[in-house]
């Protein structure tokens, strides 16, 4: 079944036409109280092909299961014959789908921009170029690479100027469907500017500290997300059969094909044929491999409200253990001092579950790096993936603050070797 949406843009009718419909299908929030329960909903999450949103490794926390409308008494069924308790988090999901995003014109140029919608890779890929030119005194745009579809993503660097200053690199939107991702970074972007020549800790920090951000580091995914899945992750490779894309977060040489990524590559967790075999993600590999006197990192994520640091792929702690840990309390306090919202913090495995392959081990490991982080950002689970635009503004005024503590102790001299 094929829904069309048709937006109008700048003037053009243009129609996206979603190959995959999602109506009559919900998600299910549960709470599996023992090891038994997430055997049996990983069970239904094979046999029926189900989606989860909250994967069942998450420790001691809800579990979100997205299910086919064909599917849904059946499931529903098998749930209440295990005993398990469940609530409808998101009763039609197409709906859902459709009310994230209103129509509205194209806005390709500065005069247009809209900071709190969603936006598409074309106008992330204008915004880029046009507020580089506006600000070319101090931002800066840096090819990071070409994907497997032939499309160029970039970066932006931020930065008063003067050589051997430290840097502190981020990226957004690695997970195609996580829009909130981009939409945070160009927030954070234009706020770093805007600071530029200030008084005040902002101000101060961009004298000592250069800023490059990659607001959407898997650009065929998220054109796929927009054009034909919303709710696509991966990247969009050929792998098998009639299988398409693997996790660009699994991909990394950090424990490659280790636990917590998948040998499937149907899945959503799939780590690839062999690591780096993702072009976006050597892409954003060399780029941030390249970066001059780099002393922090972080990857942007959502959803679950997380500030996590490495190791993903193991419970041993990072020889940073204490520092990573000090750094990521003062951000969440930070961040709730905004709006009031609680995040966690943590090492990745022990507050999420443990994942294989990510870009937060690889840079820890690879280029030494001790302040290397990786973010979930809100909510945590009325919405998930499909945060409504009235929330990226204060998800990225919060977001702003934790960063700050991170760039904060960069030029604190606190991450240097």
């Amino acid at each position: 079944m094929k829904l069309l949406v048709a937006l109008i843009f700048s003037s053009i009718l243009v129609v996206v036409c979603s190959k995959v419909s999602y109506r009559g299908a919900q998600v299910l929030t549960l709470n599996p109280g023992n090891e038994n329960e997430r055997d049996i909903l990983r069970e239904l999450q094979v046999k029926y092909k189900l989606r989860f949103w909250r994967d069942p490794r998450r420790h001691n926390g809800p579990v979100d299961l997205q299910v086919p409308s064909d599917e849904l008494l059946t499931v529903k069924q098998l749930l209440v014959l295990n005993r398990m308790s469940f609530e409808v988090a998101i009763d039609d999901l197409q709906e859902a789908i459709l009310a994230q995003v209103s129509p509205r014109e194209a806005q390709f140029t500065l005069a247009d921009f809209d900071y709190n919608k969603y936006h598409t890779f074309a106008e992330i890929t204008a915004w880029t170029a046009n507020f580089a030119k506006a600000h070319s005194k101090y931002v800066t745009r840096i090819k990071v690479g070409t994907t497997y579809e032939n499309r160029t993503f970039y970066a932006l660097k931020i930065s008063t100027g003067g050589s051997g200053k430290k840097a502190f690199a981020l990226d957004c939107g690695i997970h195609a469907d996580e829009w909130i991702g981009p939409a945070t970074c160009i927030h954070v972007i234009k706020n770093l500017t805007e600071s530029i020549g200030t008084s005040g800790l902002v101000g101060d920090l961009l004298k000592d500290v250069d800023f490059y951000l990659i607001p959407s580091s898997n650009p065929d995914g998220y054109v796929y997300s927009w054009q034909s899945d919303r709710m696509w992750r991966k990247t969009r490779s050929p792998t098998s059969g009639n299988c398409f894309g693997v996790d660009p977060n699994r991909n990394w040489d950090s424990n490659f094909a280790g636990n917590g990524s998948s040998n499937d590559p149907c899945s959503d967790d799939y780590h690839g044929p062999h690591a780096w075999s993702e072009a976006n993600v050597r892409a954003q590999r060399d780029f941030v491999n390249g970066i001059e006197n780099l002393q922090g990192y972080i990857d942007i994520h959502s959803f679950s409200q997380l500030w996590m640091f490495p190791y993903g792929y193991t419970y041993k702690h990072a020889r940073d253990y204490e520092l990573l840990s000090k750094i990521a309390s003062e951000s969440v306090a930070a961040i709730k001092s905004v709006h009031g919202v609680v995040y966690t913090p943590g090492p990745i495995a022990e507050v999420i579950y443990v994942a294989s392959g990510s870009t937060a081990d690889y840079f820890y490991d690879h280029l030494k790096l001790r302040c290397v982080f990786a973010a979930e950002l809100r909510d945590k689970g009325q919405h998930g993936m499909l945060l409504p635009e009235s929330e990226i503004q204060p998800t990225a005024e919060e977001i702003f603050a934790g960063l700050l503590v991170i760039a904060r102790n960069i030029r604190e001299g606190n991450c240097a070797l």
